[in-house]
């Protein structure tokens, strides 16, 4: 089909109706907010000067290709960070209730282009045919790919953002500086990141195992005192935010649905962000 320039309402239209959900599609490959906000509207762009049949197929192709160029511009980058590295975490008073905290730090330890193929998949709902003209692969390599990185994803256990109301209890627990409690709803193999990106004093390797979280909570108590939680809504889930002596710290918590598996600590100054009624939300 030939290519024709939309009129500039159907693009206002459009941006409306696609801009967050792209910007979704992104950020589960980014794990980036900005950068996949940055990639929402380039793809959107790309309607100036086409009119394609389906709009929404269109722009979710463009835009897993566009964050796709940059996670893979990206990935050196990571490889040179300083400590654990964890996605954005994003205060917002608009619910995202399709991205969630867990899956997206999940999605992270796929290839960029694994990642893509389990998000147009699983998320998109493509087939592998689909995927295959999409991403210029074949459907017997798609279904590979796909088959392998879901068993990692599995393997790295059933995982999810804990709901608002197990976060405000167990940071009630620690309010009251009842730590051993908090410990007893610590799954056995737990783990704690702390990405600080060198910009603050952080663990350097992630701290594995419900007595060495117990221990490295139980320091950081005793160091700077019991934070002042509150909670946040966020992009990808309910944010704890602990506001300590020493400096802030966004907390999100990991469930497998009957104990805490995970606990992604964000105290890298660059990348805590808060959202107020932002464009495309």
């Amino acid at each position: 089909m030939e290519s024709r320039r939309t009129p500039e309402p159907e693009v206002t239209g459009l941006y409306l109706a696609h801009h967050r959900r792209l910007t979704s599609v992104a950020f589960r490959i980014l794990g980036q907010w900005q950068a996949s906000e940055d990639v929402a509207s380039e793809a959107l762009l790309t309607l100036w000067e086409n009119e394609p049949d389906d709009p929404g197929a269109w722009l979710t192709v463009v835009a897993t290709h566009l964050a796709l160029d940059v996670a893979t511009s990206a990935e050196q980058r990571r490889t040179e960070y300083i400590g654990p590295w964890l996605p954005d975490l994003v205060a917002s008073e608009t619910e995202y209730a399709e991205v969630d905290s867990a899956l997206v730090r999940l999605l992270q330890t796929l290839s960029p282009v694994d990642r893509a193929l389990v998000v147009l998949a699983d998320v998109a709902g493509y087939s592998s045919r689909e995927l295959a003209a999409a991403l210029e692969l074949t459907p017997a390599a798609v279904r590979q790919r796909l088959s392998r990185s879901r068993a990692a994803l599995k393997s790295a256990g059933q995982t999810t953002t804990a709901e608002p109301e197990v976060v405000r209890r167990l940071s009630g627990l620690l309010h009251r500086g009842d730590l051993q409690e908090f410990v007893g709803e610590l799954s056995e193999g737990v783990v704690l990141w702390t990405d600080s990106g060198g910009l603050s004093k952080a663990a350097r390797n992630p701290v594995v195992g419900r007595d060495r979280v117990s221990r490295f909570l139980g320091g950081l108590l005793r160091k700077y005192g019991v934070p002042a939680f509150s909670l946040e809504p966020g992009i990808g889930g309910p944010i704890l935010v602990a506001q300590s002596t020493d400096m802030q710290r966004w907390i999100v918590l990991e469930t497998d649905g009957q104990q805490i598996t995970g606990i992604q600590v964000q105290q890298n100054p660059e990348k805590l962000r808060r959202r107020r009624n932002s464009p495309g939300q």
